[in-house]
This record gives C-alpha cells, structure tokens and sequence, in this order.
C-alpha cells in the first residue's frame, strides 16, 4: 500500500513522511479517524515507507523486497490483530487465525468497518472482540527478532474492542522490543482504556470533506456532478459510506421513496407489507440505505422553508421534498425524523426488519396532514 494509492489526506500523509524523513518515529501511535477516513489503509502504508529498502522523496518504491510483501499484507515483520470472534472448539484464538479472510477483506474494501469484518466472518449477530490470548500472543511475536525488515510493526485495527486484558501489553507499549512499532487504528477513542491512550502518540486522521467525496465519486466513480452531491450530504465524510451509496443511491432509490409516501399517505397497507418483505431478500444494508436517503430527504424538506435547495438535488428530488414539506410541519417533521433515526439503530442491533419497517411506515403515516395530492409518480 503506497501512498499514492490513498485517496486524499494530503496533510497527514505529509506528516507521516516528515516522521520517517527527520528519524522522529514513535514506537506506539494511535491513527485517531472516524469511519471511511482510509486510517487502516494509511497505517499500512507509513509501516510499508519505513520499511522500504529503495524509497523514493515521498513515498515508498513498490517493487523492493520488502514492498512486494507489504502489497500483499504478509510481510514476516507485519503483524495485525483485530476484532474476531473466538471459538477454542475450532481451534480459531488468536488473530493469526483470520488473518487470511482479513487480508482478502481488506485488498476487496480497504475502508472496511466492523460490519464488513463480521459479514466476511459470517458472524453478524456477534460481538468480535480482542482476548487476552490474543495479546499474549501479541507479546510472543514481539519479542522475536525480526526477520528482515529494520522495524517489526503491529497494526491493531480497533483497539476500542480490548477490554481490561488490554493491560497486559502496557509494559511493551512503554518499553518495547528494541525497532518495535506499535500502530493502533481507532475510530471511537472515547473507549479505548486510558492506560492504552497514555502510553501513546496520537494522530488524527480527519475525515473527508463533502467536496472530497465529491471529487472521489465523480473522478474514480464516474458518477455525475449532482448524484455525487447528493451522496456526499448522506456520507458525512465517510467514504466507505458514499462508496456503497454510489452502488445502490440512482434514480430507482427516488422512485422507491415516491412510492413509498403515496403509499403511506394512501393507506395502501397490502403494499407497505410488500416492500417491508422485500427487504428480507435484498438485506439490512439496502434498507439502511434506503433510511440514509429517506433521513436526508427530509432533513431537506425542513430546510426548504426557509431556503431554496435546488443547488442541492436534481429537480424531481426537489419536488419530492417540497411535497414532503407540505405534508408535515416542522413538529410532526421532527418526530418522523427521530423515529427513521430509531429504525435505523434498531435495524443495526439485527430488530425484525420487516416489523421495525411496517412501524415506521405506520409512524410517517400518522404525521402527515391530510391534501388530495402527495407525490407526483411522472
């Protein structure tokens, strides 16, 4: 993973190299991000410009020895550990026991969050954690003199999922093997343990801007200007976000959310069930994004009464939302906008979806004012 291959985050890629360049190298780092900021991606690659025998003024070369293997994630002197879940009965303990399907999960999305990992371990309903058997074996593995490469380095993908067992790697934290690094890649610092954070240089990774996502949808994407737009106000900065909304947010996702209101003001249960139902067969995600475009439309129609959107979303959108606004007032327009919010948290914590659907369906129905006419289907 060269540098160049990371979409963005110029300034922190630029402190990163300033690091290695002025010999200035912390042992124990944490990359503090928020989700879809590409920080598990910029861990490797600082690691992958360390330990590059032929680097070039800003980057890593690629083709040395050591870049060839850092590529492909199994460096002898590269080690991960992350969020698994243990099972002694299949003898998978420790992180070196997923390391395969977290290799391939990485390579196919590397701005993969948690959820990715635990669908690629078929787990979903589970919660991962790091053991305290992982961080013995953590311990073992340092201690060991590296093989090849000048620095052995740990990246820990999501220290926040140690629990108390985490103080058993204290001591090599603050007195590590001699050129041992310590990479923690975080995206909720609030509940990594204190001792951990005391005991380690902080590096904040910021999340992308509205037009970086923008100019990432349009330019590698190959999307147009204002679906860009559109999904770059829904992704707040997280890319992988807006990569799996460019896959799924078309014209299909309006039209779906059209009928989905003509059917709610109309009282057309049979069809509410119906699309409720469908849901079981294209998945969690696609309703999540589903309440993603539905939770901006109308954030949106709050807005529009106070300022035109019309540099925001396409025209048919735009009409969509002021149909939308005349349909609730802003009271009612709150309390529907809370209860998407509560579906959404419920559909995460794996709530029957068909019923936690046919809820909000009944929730939006209910705070609407009564007109003649919702939502033009031309």
């Amino acid at each position: 993973m060269k540098f160049e291959s990371i979409f963005g985050q110029t300034e922190t890629k630029a402190k990163l190299i300033a690091q290695v360049k002025n010999n200035r190298i912390s042992h124990a780092q944490i990359f503090a991000s928020k989700e879809g900021s590409n920080a598990l991606a910029l861990a490797i690659a600082f690691a992958q410009f360390i330990n590059c025998t032929n680097k070039l003024e800003n980057d890593s070369c690629g083709t040395c020895a050591s870049c060839s293997k850092y590529e492909q994630m199994a460096h002898p002197d590269l080690h991960f550990s992350f969020p698994f879940i243990a099972d002694a009965s299949k003898k998978l303990e420790i992180a070196d026991d997923f390391i395969v399907q977290f290799r391939q999960e990485f390579i196919e999305n590397p701005m993969m969050n948690l959820y990715d990992w635990t669908l690629k371990l078929k787990a979903e309903n589970k919660k991962p954690n790091i053991t305290i058997k992982e961080c013995r074996n953590i311990i073992k593995k340092l201690s060991l003199k590296a093989y090849e490469s000048e620095y052995k380095v740990l990246i820990m993908w999501l220290p926040e999922y140690l629990g108390n067992e985490g103080n058993v790697l204290l001591k090599s934290l603050e007195e590590p093997p001699q050129k041992t690094l310590f990479l923690l890649v975080s995206e909720d610092q609030n509940n990594i343990l204190p001792t951990i954070l005391s005991r380690t240089q902080m590096t904040k990774i910021p999340r992308y801007s509205r037009e970086d996502v923008m100019d990432f949808l349009m330019k590698q994407q190959g999307l147009e200007e204002q679906i860009s737009k559109n999904i770059s106000l829904m992704s707040e900065g997280n890319l992988n976000k807006a990569i799996k909304l460019s896959e799924q947010i078309n014209n299909s996702m309006l039209m779906g959310f059209k009928e989905f209101l003509n059917n709610c003001f109309k009282n057309n249960f049979s069809e509410l069930e119906k699309w409720a139902s469908s849901f079981k067969e294209s998945g969690k995600n696609e309703a999540k994004n589903f309440l993603n475009y539905a939770l901006e439309i109308i954030r949106l129609s709050a807005i529009v009464e106070f300022k035109s959107v019309s540099q925001l979303v396409d025209a048919e959108e735009e009409r969509v939302i002021l149909s939308l606004s005349r349909l609730m007032d802003l009271s009612n327009r709150e309390h529907v906008y809370k209860a998407f919010n509560k579906a959404f948290y419920e559909i995460e914590r794996n709530g029957n979806l068909k019923l936690i659907l046919i809820d909000l369906s009944l929730t939006l129905r209910n705070n609407f004012k009564r007109e003649p006419k919702v939502v033009s289907k031309q």
